[in-house]
């Protein structure tokens, strides 16, 4: 401040005043007497003008979206809970032993397969993608082989006829490609009626003479995996095409067998 009056003694000018807090602090009078005797004249009040309200932005809900854009249904929800299904099949490349005695000779070799049938009925109970069933089933196969021997290595020719009637209980799994189609898997054990034929000749000068024959039946164990394909072609009914590995063990003479299967099947989905 006293910079400020020298200054202004030089320079001719008014210093700088200090103002007073408590002046500063007093409130300012906005209207004078003239405004305030119009204001209480009588008359339509006049409103202000109402200020302009800002537009909220809409609130945005939160939309929560899955990761997974499809599930496949179940087995169970796209077949339903139970499966009725008769089959039919055809067998190829099945084997077994069988050995014999004749005239001081024991004879054992290997008999291989023709083509064979098989035909069936499988009962299931789906829950979702698993299954348990039961079969009852038919197997034909018939044996022939020209080099039937012994261990001289005698041949001779021989055919036979294998016929099994079984019953398989066991469970397996599916998985869902799509709505409609499936690929499955089963695992089954059970027992079975096998029953054995066999036949020989030998040949003496330039006919053949009859040398053994054998029939043998016997309750055996059986075994299976299959595994294929199964398509719904309608809301109740679907088919299914598949592999079949059937084992049975040994009957008497007979040592156990094989048999590869190819089988279809149409049935009903309830």
């Amino acid at each position: 401040m006293e910079l400020s009056q020298r200054l202004g003694e030089m320079s001719g000018t008014e210093p700088i005043q200090l103002i007073e807090r408590n002046e500063s602090l007093e409130p300012i009078e906005l209207e004078t007497d003239a405004q305030l005797s119009y204001d209480e004249l009588p008359g339509p009040a006049v409103e202000p003008l109402p200020m302009p309200e800002e537009e909220s932005e809409p609130e945005s809900s939160t939309v929560y979206q899955s990761e997974v854009s499809r599930v496949a249904p179940t087995t169970q929800q796209s077949k339903g809970d139970y499966y009725l299904m008769p089959f039919i099949g055809f067998a190829f490349n099945s084997s077994t032993i069988y050995s014999f005695v004749s005239e001081s000779n024991v004879f054992e070799d290997k008999l291989s397969g023709d083509w064979g049938n098989s035909v069936g009925l499988s009962l299931g109970r789906r829950w979702d993608n698993w299954v348990l069933y039961g079969r009852l089933a038919y197997q034909h196969q018939e044996y022939a082989t020209s080099n039937f021997q012994n261990d001289s290595e005698r041949i001779v020719p021989a055919s036979g006829v294998e016929e099994s009637f079984s019953f398989t209980f066991g469970g397996g799994y599916s998985v869902p490609v799509t709505e409609r189609l499936s690929t499955y898997g089963t695992l089954g054990l059970g027992f079975a009626s096998r029953r054995n034929t066999f036949d020989s000749q030998v040949l003496i000068g330039d006919e053949f003479i009859h040398l053994h024959s054998d029939n043998q039946s016997s309750l055996v164990f059986n075994y299976d995996f299959s595994m294929g394909l199964e398509y719904l072609f309608s809301q109740n009914y679907s088919a299914r095409l598949g592999y079949r590995l059937l084992g049975l063990t040994s009957n008497e003479s007979f040592e156990g067998s094989f048999q590869h299967l190819i089988e279809l099947g149409v049935g009903a989905n309830f």
